[in-house]
């Protein structure tokens, strides 16, 4: 039953984005020479992106500690600690 009502909200969400992204990596293994190579990238960025989100969870539990999501300031700077770690993982 939470598995169903957890795909309920994420299609609600994210409907555009599960589309767009469908949509253009079908554009991409039709396009591309080599596809392995790009199932390959596709899969190195997901799994990037993947240990960026724990890292940051992680790193967000040491110096900010559980938040309560009830002071301007720890929501502020677990946004900040996001953006910093996505553009580390991202860039680098």
């Amino acid at each position: 039953m939470q598995i169903a009502t957890f795909f309920k909200r994420l299609f609600k969400q994210y409907s555009v984005d599960i589309i767009l992204a469908i949509v253009f990596t079908v554009i991409a293994f039709a396009y591309v020479y080599d596809q392995s190579a790009l199932l390959s990238a596709i899969a190195r960025k997901v799994a990037l992106a993947s240990v960026g989100l724990v890292y940051y969870y992680i790193t967000r539990v040491v110096k900010v500690g559980f938040i309560d999501w009830r002071d301007p300031y720890d929501k502020i700077y677990s946004i900040a600690l996001l953006l910093y770690i996505g553009l580390i993982f991202a860039l680098g």
